[in-house]
């Protein structure tokens, strides 16, 4: 998770400097942070399961309830 952040960071000092330039070119600068903004909808998905997996998953539990987990997942992301 921290080598996707460290690229959705660049991603936003790339529109950073793009904006800051004296003539930007915004189409340039709305893509990547469009990027950027599908960058964190995923970061966030990943962030979410492995918050759940790590603090409300038993690794002994049965397989119904592994299929209703992953159903939740699914929910979340939506």
């Amino acid at each position: 998770m921290v080598r996707h952040i460290s690229r959705l960071e660049g991603q936003l000092e790339a529109v950073k400097k793009e904006l800051l330039r004296e003539s930007p070119d915004c189409e340039k600068a709305s893509k990547t942070l469009l990027s950027a903004s599908r960058s964190f909808a995923g970061l966030r998905e990943q962030f979410v399961e492995s918050f759940l997996v790590t603090h409300f998953v038993d690794t002994a539990k049965t397989k119904k309830k592994s299929v209703a987990f992953s159903n939740l997942l699914t929910l979340i992301k939506g």
